[in-house]
């Protein structure tokens, strides 16, 4: 489950009073609240343990209720996850996150030693983490689930739009795509490189701050863009409640590779 605090002061706590708010009006209660700040909410058979950490930096930065919205909708929709492959199949995706992480049981592969991929169920836009045993109960191997989410993936890049800003005669590309939340998830499908190649080139360079943001740019403009990009990483990084890596990747043939860090 995404993982979210409380405010020790809840009257105060925005944030915490309008999650509550919102669980109400889905017919489900907090049950309690632990030492350390976790939420406990059960539904059906699951007894799920949820921080508002994150919800709260993003709300913090940029006042959208949608944040909550999208953490409420995932427990509402956390029955989903009882359902067999057929119906789950079409909402399997990647994230990312941190290497100092509890991952628990949940699937996980590292990426570099910042950050590890997951596997996730996109439930409006909210995600929940995949765990060893919901892949033992769909019957399914790690192969599987990596085909399925790249396969995910690639049919959602036939939606993207890389837009690419000429700065000084050099390219920045940003990627234009409806569901924010996956634009760093698109650079990792098998269909990138035929996305990027006829505009900047492949193997490419990337920044993926935070799993909203990405700046990706041509090996040959490495230099100019590794000198300036360093403030936005870090703001976007530090100012999230999302952070993946501030790191500069390179993407190539051989797979993901960390060459630096901001």
């Amino acid at each position: 489950m995404t993982n979210f605090s409380k405010n020790n002061n809840q009257e105060e706590d925005i944030v915490f009073n309008k999650f509550k708010n919102k669980l109400e009006i889905n017919g489900l209660n907090i049950g309690s609240i632990d030492e350390d700040g976790f939420i406990n909410v059960k539904i059906g058979e699951s007894d799920l343990k949820i921080s508002l950490e994150n919800a709260r930096r993003n709300y913090e930065r940029d006042s959208d209720e949608s944040h909550i919205d999208e953490l409420v909708d995932v427990i509402v929709s956390h029955s989903l996850k009882n359902e067999d492959w057929e119906n789950v199949k079409d909402k399997i995706y990647i994230q990312f996150i941190p290497n100092d992480f509890d991952f628990e049981n949940m699937l996980n592969e590292k990426v570099t030693n910042e950050f590890s991929k997951v596997f996730v169920l996109n439930i409006n836009n909210g995600f929940s983490f995949i765990t060893k045993e919901e892949l033992s109960d769909w019957k399914k191997d790690l192969n599987e689930l990596e085909k399925q989410a790249d396969f995910n993936l690639g049919k959602l890049l036939d939606k993207v739009k890389i837009e690419f800003e000429d700065i000084d005669n050099h390219k920045l590309g940003m990627i234009n795509i409806q569901e924010v939340s996956l634009k760093s998830s698109c650079l990792f499908s098998s269909k990138i490189k035929t996305l990027v190649q006829n505009n900047i080139g492949f193997p490419f360079y990337a920044v993926i701050p935070v799993r909203d943001f990405c700046y990706i740019f041509a090996e040959e403009d490495f230099e100019y863009f590794s000198q300036r990009l360093g403030s936005v990483v870090l703001d976007e990084y530090n100012n999230s409640g999302y952070p993946i890596t501030t790191e500069i990747l390179r993407f190539s043939e051989v797979g993901v590779e960390a060459i630096g860090k901001y």
